[in-house]
């Protein structure tokens, strides 16, 4: 019993050792808490737990950043950050200043007008409020719109004007890994809820298996469907389709 009490002990402390010598080399070299950058420049925040990265967005630009890496997306182009690799600590991401500079200069070239087209950005995209909310996205549901490839996905936010990004994943061989399919940013309305109609190209094929996740601000947890899609209009007998008997 006492080898074991002596055991737990080591451990919370080596992990309290750990917390404070990450704290400490995280404040050495200066690195900035990414979330509050975002605030600070007018972007929306998001965590793609399918990517373990996080996604900043304004309108006409995302920019998608992955832990212990240099290269960054900006909409669809590949760039390489200067300074140390971003880095999560205590659920946020830590990057340099350089990377800062780099960001800014990003969103002085996408100024956040305030008339612009498209649902995935809106003023919304600019409550700084967000970075307070937590709570889980519930009542979390995936649809197959009939006559289409497309899924109505729907769901609920812990609170209003809270940007959900939703991921889909392709799952088509037990030796092939995940495929990110799309990403779309939405916002949750008045009273939390959020829905869209997602196409699911490329990931249209027949009994393969796709799971869309729905991902928000770093204090709100995630949800996740897994299904599959059926024929557009499955189920329907189309005259055009049947044979004539003259023709048997």
């Amino acid at each position: 019993m006492r080898n074991t009490k002596s055991l737990a002990l080591r451990a919370t402390l080596a992990t309290a050792a750990f917390a404070a010598v990450t704290s400490s080399a995280i404040a050495a070299r200066a690195d900035q808490s990414l979330a509050q950058v975002a605030t600070s420049l007018g972007y929306t925040y998001s965590y793609l737990g399918p990517e373990d990265a996080v996604q900043l967005g304004r309108p006409g630009v995302t920019i998608l950043v992955r832990p212990g890496e240099r290269l960054f997306d900006v909409n669809d182009r590949t760039e390489s950050m200067g300074g140390s690799a971003p880095k999560f600590v205590q659920d946020d991401l830590y990057v340099s200043a350089e990377f800062v500079a780099r960001l800014r200069a990003i969103a002085a070239r996408y100024p956040a007008a305030p008339s612009f087209s498209g649902e995935a950005m809106s003023h919304h995209a600019f409550n700084t409020d967000v970075a307070k909310v937590s709570g889980p996205i519930t009542a979390f549901q995936v649809r197959q719109v009939p006559g289409t490839e497309k899924v109505n996905v729907s769901g609920k936010a812990p609170a209003a004007d809270v940007p959900i990004t939703l991921t889909l994943v392709g799952t088509f061989d037990t030796n092939v890994p995940d495929t990110i399919l799309t990403r779309r940013q939405v916002f949750s309305g008045p009273d939390g809820r959020f829905d869209a109609n997602v196409s699911v190209t490329p990931g249209n094929l027949r009994g393969a298996l796709l799971t869309m996740v729905a991902s928000s601000v770093p204090g709100v947890a995630s949800a996740s469907v897994r299904f599959q899609m059926i024929a557009p209009n499955d189920g329907l007998t189309i005259p055009f389709d049947v044979e004539e008997r003259g023709v048997r």
